[in-house]
């Protein structure tokens, strides 16, 4: 009789090899990650603006830094207040956000940007606080 090969032996046996490395891999990524240095959350080179802002599209919005730090603004939107929390970022940008409302605002030192997550859509761009000098790129 001929022996047959059974494809059961090889999937258990891949099943098996898995579950230990399935229970050390979580483990292996936190510590990659937190060994690298791109995980850090470098401080932003300029302050942030604040204040009511107007928009390249006419649009309007106002910001306002709550508690001592820059870990979380008020953003008055339409007529309707956010509470947006700082999220770490590699570009040293200030990046907020709202996940229940759905919104990001970017902030970088020529612009802040406000987005729609969940339509995946910009809302408003280039906007500076009211009075302040617009900076435009030059070739």
């Amino acid at each position: 009789m001929k022996p047959t090969l059974s494809i059961r032996r090889p999937a258990s046996l891949l099943a098996t090899s898995c579950l230990g490395l399935c229970a050390v891999l979580p483990a292996l990524v936190a510590t990659a990650y937190a060994a690298s240095p791109a995980s850090a959350d470098p401080p932003p080179s300029y302050k942030m603006k604040s204040g009511p802002m107007v928009c390249g599209s006419h649009l309007r919005m106002d910001v306002k830094a709550e508690g001592r730090n820059d870990h979380a603004i008020l953003l008055t939107w339409k007529g309707h207040h956010y509470l947006m929390l700082r999220k770490p970022t590699t570009t040293g940008a200030y990046h907020f956000d709202d996940r229940k409302a759905g919104l990001v605002m970017i902030q970088i030192p020529a612009k802040s940007m406000l987005f729609d997550n969940r339509n995946m859509t910009r809302l408003a761009d280039d906007c500076n606080p009211m009075g302040a000098t617009r900076i435009v790129a030059t070739k």
